[in-house]
């Protein structure tokens, strides 16, 4: 059965398994307790590897015995990356994948916030309107009263005080309430 798919294949499907997404990587990071960076690093390792390790045999693994200490790859070893995927080469570059953005939800709720934001000022405007028209009449209401007041008080006390209208022809002005006892005599 493995015999009908070539070793680059196989390393390809592998592969794609193995860097499914982001969030599969960051659970096998918190898993096993490494990081992110030396899981890319080493399935960067197994890609420039892995057809070999489905062309020939390899000898038994002997790993267990050293248990689950940290290998290093061989320090100066170059390796090279042929990948087909412009995208993948370039997330590889940034250590980012990228990102498909929905043009379509982007403008709406855009366009929703800014009518959000224009409905609550144009409200602010028409409340202080309405709040400086209130008040301008509550003044104007008051004003009013006071100067009736005033004008009810010079009445009040224009009757029920003593005055001079005209010297000449000896007209004045005496309280209501002594005018009208004087009439009753």
């Amino acid at each position: 059965m493995s015999d009908k798919y070539s070793s680059d294949f196989k390393a390809k499907v592998a592969l794609a398994a193995i860097a499914e997404s982001r969030e599969v990587i960051q659970e096998i990071a918190e898993k096993y307790n490494v990081s992110e960076e030396e899981i890319i690093e080493w399935s960067t390792q197994l890609n420039a590897g892995a057809a070999s390790v489905f062309s020939a045999k390899v000898p038994e693994a002997t790993s267990e015995s050293h248990g689950d200490a940290h290998h290093a790859a061989p320090e100066g070893e170059d390796v090279e990356i042929a990948l087909e995927d412009d995208d993948t080469i370039v997330s590889i570059g940034s250590g980012v994948m990228s990102d498909e953005l929905n043009y379509s939800k982007l403008i709406f709720w855009s366009s929703f916030g800014t009518a959000l934001v224009v409905i609550f000022v144009i409200s602010l405007v028409y409340f202080s309107q309405y709040s400086l028209f209130e008040i301008q009449k509550e003044v104007s209401s008051e004003s009013i009263y006071y100067d009736i007041t005033a004008l009810e008080a010079e009445q009040e006390e224009q009757l029920n005080s003593y005055g001079v209208i005209d010297p000449e022809q000896g007209i004045y002005r005496i309280p209501i309430d002594s005018a009208i006892t004087k009439i009753a005599e």
